[in-house]
């Protein structure tokens, strides 16, 4: 059972999404305004201990509505790691996914504009928390943590969902408080100092990983963390390395002591994973009360989804690259997530190893090879390997796995990107151990080829092992584009411009903003 507020309110939780609705004028907005439409005030509704912890819960509850159905397309499609070919089980969407495979999307792209109205969105609920919070008496509230806190933590939900935005955008808008009409665009290097002032100053407000409510809330370790990622990418976001800056911030988790890796590669993404060791901030799901979470639908195949995993229908929308599937060596046991070969299902009334049936009668076999990504037929019915890093309930596809945001291998990987960095792009003793403690539980003892040396760790084979161990976590992208090969041509795609490594403002928000400065090449 998780142990987190807003699972145990879900009557609650309606009647603020009603509020916010009417409260907050980003909610399906084309351009980045916070009108107040509403009569609702903190004069009428924030008297009781239950409306404002409904409040404070709100811009969590929020992140899974988009993180899986929209960041993840927008951190993965564009990568070389997840496609979504045409097929007869599932059409591309007007192409869009084409595109960002691709690389020429456009400004009129509803993905690219539902994942900045989405981030705006969230900024907005924690802009109205703040904002509504500050002149309440909460004295005789019997809250689960202290008003300082609750603050901190929508502010560092703010910072995250500004973070995805200085990341895959650029230059955008800052908009700290509900009533802000066409905000201008603010330099992304403004955007970085901004991010990096407001987390320093609201991480001693928080609490710490073990303290009372900690569980999917921002900690001081996942601000930390937060911060860890945006000094590890300032060169891509200011011109300016922030190496140094980025090991202290991983050493104050590794040297937490709250933390540790999971005995088993997969541990974290287990099914009921809220125990992981490892995981340092997630975003909770559950199959009946935080749904959204339906990767199991999204990525396995339609002839395996009923026989293996109980769910009436599978996608099989989003593989993975056959240059990307062949990063993993046979005696990885990373390779394992992926669905290739074969497929067989255990009977749950005969408890029999049975065939996976197809379409056509035989044997359900899937290759890595996709045949091609835009044709709509036969062709493509069984190719594209599967992930299942995810554990799969039977039966469930509305899957209570949390979804990691960051975790501690993560962490240990980047210190050693750092170091690296730091030593002219060469491998130190102390970077080749941080890696090959997070790889070690990916081989048995002594296999072949299952720990780097000094001179067997580049960069290139760091962003390599970096795909192995974080595939499908939102991190490719991101990846791609600070070791500098997001423009590399791939599979089914030509070499791209740099400009590229930035998503264009949408054409709804610049046309409902004339403050908006579009990025160059759009």
């Amino acid at each position: 059972m998780k142990k987190i507020k807003f699972f145990t309110k879900p009557k609650l939780l309606l009647g603020l999404v009603m509020l916010t609705a009417a409260a907050i004028g980003v909610v399906s907005c084309n351009k980045v305004n916070e009108h107040v439409y509403s009569q609702i005030t903190t004069s009428n509704f924030f008297q009781t201990a239950s409306q404002v912890e409904s409040a404070y819960v709100q811009p969590y509850s929020f992140i899974a509505t988009h993180i899986y159905q929209v960041h993840f397309a927008l951190a993965e499609f564009a990568t070389d790691e997840a496609v979504c070919p045409e097929r007869y089980g599932y059409i591309d969407q007007d192409g869009m996914w084409n595109r960002l495979h691709q690389h020429n999307w456009t400004t009129d792209d509803a993905w690219i504009a539902t994942e900045w109205n989405d981030m705006y969105q969230a900024i907005g609920y924690a802009n109205y928390f703040i904002d509504a919070i500050q002149n309440v008496d909460v004295s005789k509230m019997d809250l689960p943590v202290s008003k300082a806190q609750m603050i901190a933590e929508a502010k560092m939900i703010r910072d995250l969902h500004y973070y995805w935005l200085l990341d895959e955008f650029g230059n955008v808008p800052i908009v700290e408080h509900i009533g802000v009409v066409n905000p201008p665009t603010v330099a992304r290097a403004d955007v970085y100092a901004y991010l990096v002032k407001d987390i320093n100053a609201n991480m001693p407000q928080l609490s710490h990983k073990g303290d009372a409510n900690w569980y999917g809330h921002f900690t001081q370790e996942a601000a930390h963390a937060l911060l860890a990622k945006i000094y590890l990418n300032a060169q891509v976001f200011t011109g300016t390395q922030q190496y140094a800056a980025c090991i202290t911030e991983c050493d104050a988790i590794i040297n937490s002591g709250k933390f540790s890796l999971d005995a088993t590669w997969d541990a974290p993404f287990l099914a009921h994973n809220e125990n992981s060791a490892e995981n340092i901030f997630v975003v909770p799901f559950d199959s009946q009360h935080a749904i959204g979470f339906n990767a199991a639908q999204q990525q396995i195949h339609w002839d395996e989804a009923p026989p293996k995993y109980g769910i009436s229908d599978g996608w099989a929308k989003v593989v993975s690259q056959e240059s990307f599937y062949d990063l993993y060596a046979k005696n990885d046991l990373r390779i394992n997530q992926w669905l290739v070969g074969p497929q067989t299902y255990v009977d749950q009334t005969t408890g029999k190893t049975e065939p996976v049936i197809d379409d056509d009668g035989n044997q359900l076999t899937l290759t890595p090879q996709i045949q091609s990504l835009g044709e709509d037929g036969a062709d493509n019915a069984y190719s594209g390997a599967a992930n299942v890093k995810y554990q799969i309930e039977y039966g469930i596809y509305n899957m209570n796995n949390d979804l990691v945001v960051f975790r501690l291998g993560d962490i240990m990987d980047m210190k050693a990107e750092c170091e690296m960095r730091q030593n002219g792009g060469v491998a130190t003793a102390d970077a080749v151990g941080l890696v090959n403690q997070v790889r070690a539980r990916s081989f048995k003892p002594g296999a072949i080829g299952s720990t780097y040396t000094t001179a067997t760790l580049t960069l290139d084979e760091l962003l390599d092992e970096r795909g192995r161990e974080f595939s499908y976590e939102m991190k490719r992208r991101e990846d791609m584009i600070r070791f500098g090969h997001f423009n590399d041509a791939w599979w089914e795609k030509p070499a791209t411009d740099k400009h590229y490594e930035l998503y264009p403002i949408p054409y709804s928000a610049t046309t409902g903003n004339s403050a908006l400065k579009q990025n160059p090449g759009y």
